[in-house]
């Protein structure tokens, strides 16, 4: 693969995939303007449509010679509405709305699916319709049945998300909606799992143990007060974290959400865990040609606090310009990222590095190759690694320059598909140290990366061909 090929950008740009951009001819388009991981939601669609759209995706890319890892959302514990006469109820301020919380009732009540919510709630609590598109106040619990009023009226959608704010759902992770999207996920060759409404570790444990020996990155979503009680835990089982700040704004007020943010960012930096910051980044380009000044400020500021990458949710799968609004993400993340104080970042990471850690070595010469790389006003560093390890803790200290991951692996492309600054090429294995130099010096004058008088970093480890090892840094001058 040649690094022409590549987008050579710092922050991440995730697309999610919908019908306004599931054909091939969008995809590489999307490809093209910025896109460096395809995310669909298994919660909306059928499984023969995510077919469709997996296929066109690693057609797309594969005719582009560019590497797309698919990111795959997991339904998890969540109430939805059943299914309503007409598929909608429009609602007035007042009205009273009764809801049978078990499924196997025979009622013309509308039902609440899985069977449960009865047992999570109590009088007063408040219920948030379609992330809180309609409010709703329980005014009485008739063993199995919820009489509610309603505070903010609106349209209520047969299978639209049904959240009791304050209330955690008791319901077990694994609904059979949930166990059924992770074994397309598994069938599919899926390469990130995104797990909705995790609580703990213990979510993410169960997860693993069905998952098995697959090389199958964990996408934890921050969404609900228990998972932030948690958040530590839940980092340190996981391998990279979402800020899911839509059901997020509906589980905490939404005056809380940024504080929640910044904390969810700076936690995830600390533990070095990729961070993605998602919903509604560039909502109104769903409908206009081009975002706000509030949602062009959102983004670049999502980047400056430390966000590996960023998404996009109906912008690209239901909306009217979705390759517009990919080049105007990547546009202002170019923006910010000049901003960024890789000084502080950097201190930050190594701050909370255990010094009794296996890996201390490794984290030193990461941190060290990066302080250098500054300090030199390097081109570029170049990490040689096996696994992708390699270059996922240099990341974790953001360099200012842009890393190169050389990997005879072709999975380590997309275990670093959403690394911050790191872009991946698979090459040939080596057998001795000085051909690997000669090859990065070669390969980024070939590509015009660097030109002669400049300086590159290169990391590595030895000895060649042993996976989570970091322990050497060369300074090449370009001749």
């Amino acid at each position: 693969m040649k690094i022409s090929n590549l987008n050579l950008q710092k922050t991440k740009i995730v697309c999610t995939i919908g019908p306004s951009s599931e054909s091939i001819e969008i995809i590489k388009d999307l490809l093209n303007a910025g896109m460096n991981v395809a995310r669909i939601n298994l919660s909306h669609g059928e499984n023969k449509d995510h077919k469709k759209i997996i296929s066109n995706l690693r057609e797309a890319s594969n005719s582009l010679n560019k590497s797309l890892p698919i990111l795959a959302d997991l339904p998890g514990p969540k109430y939805r509405v059943g299914i309503i006469p007409n598929n909608f109820l429009n609602t007035n301020k007042n009205d009273l709305l009764s809801f049978e919380c078990d499924e196997s009732t025979d009622t013309t009540d509308i039902k609440i699916w899985p069977s449960g919510l009865h047992n999570d709630v109590q009088i007063g609590a408040i219920l948030l319709v379609d992330d809180g598109a309609v409010e709703l106040e329980v005014t009485e619990i008739q063993k199995t049945k919820i009489i509610t009023k309603v505070n903010l009226p609106g349209k209520i959608s047969s299978n639209k998300a049904v959240v009791a704010r304050g209330f955690p759902s008791m319901l077990d992770y694994f609904t059979e909606e949930t166990q059924n999207a992770l074994d397309f996920v598994i069938a599919n060759d899926i390469d990130y799992i995104g797990l909705s409404y995790v609580r703990n570790s213990e979510d993410i444990k169960r997860v693993k143990s069905k998952i098995g020996s697959k090389n199958l990155k964990i996408i934890s979503k921050i969404e609900l007060q228990t998972a932030l009680d948690n958040l530590e835990d839940i980092i340190d089982c996981s391998d990279s974290i979402m800020v899911a700040r839509g059901d997020l704004g509906v589980h905490l007020p939404i005056s809380q959400v940024p504080a929640a943010q910044k904390f969810i960012i700076n936690s995830s930096n600390k533990k070095g865990k990729e961070v993605i910051t998602a919903t509604q980044m560039l909502e109104s380009m769903t409908d206009n040609p081009q975002p706000t000044r509030a949602e062009s400020t959102d983004v670049h500021n999502a980047v400056l606090d430390g966000s590996d990458a960023i998404m996009l949710s109906g912008e690209t799968s239901i909306g009217n310009y979705p390759v517009r609004a990919v080049e105007f993400m990547r546009e202002i993340s170019k923006i910010a990222e000049n901003d960024i104080n890789h000084n502080n970042l950097r201190n930050k990471r190594l701050k909370h590095v255990d010094s009794s850690s296996s890996n201390i070595i490794d984290e030193l010469i990461a941190h060290g190759a990066a302080n250098i790389a500054e300090q030199l006003d390097a081109k570029l560093i170049i990490a040689f690694t096996e696994s992708g390890s390699t270059a996922a803790r240099l990341a974790a200290y953001r360099p200012s320059q842009i890393v190169i991951a050389l990997s005879p692996d072709k999975k380590a492309s997309i275990n670093l598909g959403l690394r911050w600054g790191v872009n991946a090429i698979k090459t040939d294995g080596f057998d001795q140290i000085e051909k690997m130099f000669t090859f990065a010096e070669n390969l980024v004058k070939k590509e015009n990366l660097a030109s002669e008088g400049d300086t590159i970093v290169v990391v590595a480890g030895l000895p060649i061909g042993y996976k989570g090892n970091t322990n050497l840094i060369r300074v090449i001058n370009i001749n």
